[in-house]
């Protein structure tokens, strides 16, 4: 299995903090944000090449980052970190998440079961259980969790609708109308069967925004489930979240789960 992390974007919500610096690298708790992810990926012995999509803006940057980052301890299988640039160096050229994953699956050829995780979130829930899961399942995983308040998606967020063997059956991102109080959390694990419909979605015209409109497109050809967690998981979007974030795992007294890798 392939893990690739899209660090892409140009984070314009959180400026003046990254107007030249990338989102993922901010610290929180003193530590880059990426580095508590691949951490999370560094725990699958499943995993054996991390690739990371960024921008020609920040490109240089994440090569620095990772020149200090491979100075540190590392796990007895280390999966070799890949950066890839994109090709875009401003926000008006951004070509889209869904686009900077099919841009890595070409350009790498890549042939394998692919873990996809968004670099911008704070989670406590293993990849260990999500790629076990994945395993005994063989079919497209989509993290989601239960918010438990359409407010909070109504126009903001992705939104899934499962069966009673939580089969998606229906996917709306950023709906006027949800239909339930799960969200759609932009990890996934694709088999390596679906890779070429990237591509298909992609040259039938699909939005290549936001990972969610391919999955709304992925539910119509073949089954896609939910991966349902319920644990922490935090968005560091804005400013106030970035802070909010930071302050949280600054705290000393923050409750563990056991299950936090």
């Amino acid at each position: 299995m392939k893990a690739i992390i899209l660090a892409a974007g140009y984070a314009t919500r959180l400026y003046p903090l990254t107007e030249n610096f990338p989102k993922s690298l901010l610290p929180i708790a003193g530590k880059p944000l990426i580095e508590y992810t691949i951490e999370k990926v560094r725990s699958c012995s499943d995993i054996d090449k991390i690739y990371i999509v960024t921008n020609s803006k920040f490109f240089k940057t994440f090569q620095n980052w990772r020149k200090t980052y491979n100075t540190q301890p590392q796990p007895a299988y280390i999966q070799q970190i890949v950066l890839i640039d994109d090709g875009t160096s401003n926000n008006e050229e951004r070509i889209g998440s869904v686009a900077d994953l099919w841009h890595v699956v070409e350009s790498q050829e890549l042939d394998d079961d692919l873990l996809v995780l968004c670099s911008d979130k704070m989670f406590e829930f293993t990849l260990v259980d999500f790629v076990g899961a994945f395993r005994w399942k063989q079919e497209t995983l989509n993290t989601v969790h239960d918010i438990h308040d359409v407010e909070q998606i109504r126009h903001k967020r992705g939104c899934v609708v499962v069966d009673e063997d939580n089969r998606i059956i229906d996917f709306e991102e950023k709906p006027n109308h949800p239909k339930s109080t799960l969200e759609s959390v932009a990890f996934y694990i694709f088999p390596r069967r679906v890779l070429p419909r990237i591509g298909q979605y992609l040259a039938d015209g699909g939005n290549a925004d936001a990972p969610g409109y391919f999955t709304q497109w992925l539910i119509t050809k073949e089954p896609v489930y939910a991966y349902i967690f319920r644990l922490n998981c935090y968005d560091v979007g804005n400013l106030a979240h970035y802070h909010e974030v930071d302050r949280i795992y600054r705290d000393e007294t923050r409750p563990r789960s056991r299950k936090e890798v």
